[in-house]
């Protein structure tokens, strides 16, 4: 019985040094898990379910700074954008005419020929008020 009075205070501080250690553990895969949303974020074709759940799992993990909430604004503004590409007319901004190319030295004109990118007619067959439809 003397054994036991001893032990126990020895085994409850063990117990607790360990549950600490799966919390820091825990924590620490939770940070790493922000970051990997954030970077899945930052891609061309983001995976957005698996972002979202890594965002879950810190918010999860009791992880509350400021990478977590830049990852669910990152996360929002991405389901945003996926929107708009989606619906009709929203994805797009071209403009129909010549446009000089990126670092293309700029050039001065006079006339007819003094159009900007944006003023050219646009192709034949083109109406603007037909409906579009996927291919």
């Amino acid at each position: 019985m003397a054994i036991d009075l001893l032990a126990k205070p020895v085994v409850d501080a063990l117990l607790k040094a360990f549950d600490r250690a799966k919390d820091a553990r825990l924590r620490t895969s939770a940070r790493k898990a922000i970051g990997e949303a954030i970077s899945e974020l930052i891609r061309i074709n983001p995976d957005l379910s698996k972002a979202q759940a890594k965002i879950a799992v810190a918010r999860a993990a009791g992880i509350l700074d400021q990478d977590l909430f830049t990852a669910e604004r990152m996360l929002k503004k991405v389901k945003k954008a996926n929107r708009k590409a989606t619906q009709p007319g929203g994805g797009s901004d071209y403009v129909w005419g010549p446009c000089q190319p990126v670092g293309a030295p700029q050039q001065r004109r006079t006339g007819p020929s003094a159009r900007t990118c944006g003023d050219a007619d646009p192709p034949v067959g083109y109406d603007p008020s037909a409906p579009i439809s996927a291919p």
